[in-house]
């Protein structure tokens, strides 16, 4: 019962912190928000070209390719 409890406190600990990390985001500036959807996409698009799938393109936004600072 102690492992259970223990593994239940760290599940409520991990959504508490997930939901601090959600309201920071949120308060975020519009274009760095984008930045963030960009840098994501990039991500993402690397991860389906290394494996092969179909990639959707990254906007373009003429923003700089570097990923953001948050």
């Amino acid at each position: 019962m102690k492992n259970k409890s223990r593994a239940w406190e760290g599940v409520e600990k991990m959504s508490r912190a997930k939901m601090e990390r959600r309201k920071q985001l949120a308060k975020l500036p519009f274009d760095k928000k984008i930045a963030i959807l960009l840098h994501l996409q990039n991500i993402a698009r690397g991860i389906g070209m290394a494996s092969g799938r179909r990639c959707h393109e990254v906007w373009r936004c003429g923003e700089e390719e570097n990923p953001p600072s948050s």
